[in-house]
């Protein structure tokens, strides 16, 4: 599909400005109405003077939303590219959008934030040093893109893509599958992920990414996930609305997300095929987990937690599990930072409820355009792939995988000395089936491991605390006791004493801290 030019009207100087063009046509490209308001020469020496030049651009509304018909439609996605910028002043204010910090290109793969003294919100100023420049609200992530990555990813022995389905425009929908195919799946946890439902959140297209690359990373623990894990990956659940640029909606205003408790007349094909696909797959057993891929306006990353009275308190302590993992070793991620929703069925975690209850956790993980709350760090390709492999880690430290670089040692793996109570609570955030709580001061705990193998490694003790929407910052995360060397391969043991009645012991983890070069 052809987009239209969009020349500038009304130029004050013809002459001058004849070669400044903006359009839109090329993959995701969009924008609305482009309109200058002013151009002046400033003269900045005897002999030289600059062209300024002044535009409102409007972004592109999505198509009005037929089904939800009191939705307003959307225009946060912007992308469009100027001709014959170069060594002029440019000055935009962006109209029907909120960027804080847009991005722009000389070569359209090259991207990078204005610079602070360059743009506000809605507004950008620069000075442009090529001819061409391509301006977005944010690093796009095209079908043309992934395809490449996909064709990368496909090589790889342990990944399947195929087509489950087609849009409504008739582009495929594809379906990555990662898991070492020499290890039978019987036993193996099913992770279902999906992203770009509203196609102008491109960041968590670069998240995934980044969870992809570290899944199928060379190295011993990215195996070990692989034996331990089937991943069915959707890159792009809503392909129309990424190709054509639009912001929230597929290409008839629709807005996926909240389509899925539609009747038969009113899910639209792209929502038709997921629950296909999703049913397919689960005939025989449930999805362990799925994540709902997504992007903010608020600047901050977040999961959004639902709440207990809309689910049960299993569930709730079960989420919060996980959020809290991928907080660990993650500058990007704080407690404070979660948010908490009721369980709706027309969002896809709804419907997953309504069939599986919990024995799928199911979430919505959002990153932010701008920057990470937790550290003040602006969002760019690369930490945004970093937060990926985080949360590809935290998923593996929920299902308590171990691998060469990184073991998780649980109740199972302990012996006591004294009278210990196994407790279980929905009530509080640990590992497996219980925690376990001395009757005595001064009663021992050893965690063992056989074969160990030789290096040095930190030893993280799991803090139990308790499963609330309030944020915990003082327990439920890893704390770390000790550094330890292992002189060679051989069993190991690790002993605590407990100080009080009141101490809680669960899960212990060992990182072998002189590999660089593993997944974790």
């Amino acid at each position: 599909m052809k987009k239209n030019i969009l020349i500038i009207a009304f130029l004050l100087n013809v002459t001058a400005n004849a070669q400044v063009r903006f359009d839109t046509d090329f993959e995701s490209g969009s924008a609305g109405k482009i309109t200058q308001i002013d151009s002046v020469y400033i003269k900045t020496s005897e002999n030289d003077s600059i062209l300024h030049l002044s535009y409102i651009a409007e972004s592109r509304f999505d198509p009005q939303n037929p089904v939800d018909t009191a939705l307003p439609p959307s225009a946060r996605w912007f992308y469009f590219r100027m001709t014959g910028a170069k060594n002029k002043y440019v000055y935009f204010n962006i109209k029907h959008t909120d960027p804080l910090r847009a991005v722009y290109s000389y070569d359209n793969f090259n991207f990078k934030r204005f610079e602070a003294n360059e743009a506000e919100i809605r507004k950008i100023h620069k000075m442009f040093e090529a001819d061409t420049v391509y301006i977005a609200y944010f690093i796009p992530y095209t079908n043309s893109f992934l395809q490449s990555r996909i064709n990368k990813w496909n090589k790889h022995k342990d990944v399947n893509v195929k087509t489950f389905g087609y849009s409504l425009n008739n582009r495929p929908m594809q379906l990555l599958t990662i898991t070492d195919t020499t290890v039978r799946d019987e036993h193996k946890y099913r992770i279902w992920i999906h992203a770009r439902t509203h196609t102008s959140e491109t960041p968590s297209s670069w998240q995934l990414d980044g969870l992809i690359d570290a899944l199928l990373a060379d190295n011993e623990d990215a195996a070990a996930y692989r034996k331990s894990f089937v991943f069915y990956i959707v890159p792009f659940a809503n392909p129309d609305g990424v190709y054509e640029g639009l912001s929230r909606s597929n290409s008839t205003g629709v807005n996926q997300e909240i389509n899925w408790d539609r009747d038969e007349r009113q899910t639209v094909v792209e929502v038709k095929n997921l629950k296909q696909i999703i049913k397919k797959l689960t005939e025989n057993k449930a999805f362990d987990l799925v994540l709902n891929m997504h992007s903010q306006v608020a600047n901050n990353a977040t999961y959004w937690v639902h709440t207990a009275q809309t689910t049960n308190d299993k569930f709730l302590s079960r989420q919060l599990l996980l959020c809290y993992l991928n907080m660990f070793d993650n500058s990007y991620l704080s407690p404070n930072e979660l948010s908490f929703s009721k369980m709706a069925s027309r969002y896809p975690e709804g419907w997953i409820w309504n069939i599986f209850g919990d024995k799928t956790v199911a979430m919505t993980l959002e990153t932010p355009y701008t920057y990470f709350g937790a550290g003040n760090i602006w969002l760019d390709a690369e930490n945004l792939r970093n937060f990926g492999k985080t949360t590809l880690n935290a998923i593996a430290m929920y299902f308590g995988i171990s691998t060469p670089n990184r073991i998780i040692l649980d109740n199972e793996n302990t012996k006591t000395q004294g009278k210990w109570d196994r407790i279980k609570s929905d009530k509080m955030l640990y590992f497996g089936e219980n925690y376990l709580c001395p009757q005595k001061s001064g009663n021992k705990i050893t965690y063992k491991y056989k074969n160990l193998s030789a290096g040095k490694y930190k030893i993280y003790k799991w803090a139990v605390g308790e499963s609330r929407e309030t944020p915990v910052t003082d327990k439920n995360k890893w704390i770390l006791t000790d550094t330890y060397e292992q002189k060679k391969t051989s069993n190991f043991k690790y002993k605590f004493k407990a100080e009080s009645v009141n101490e809680i012991f669960d899960a212990v983890m060992l990182i072998k801290i002189e590999n660089q070069d593993s997944a974790y």
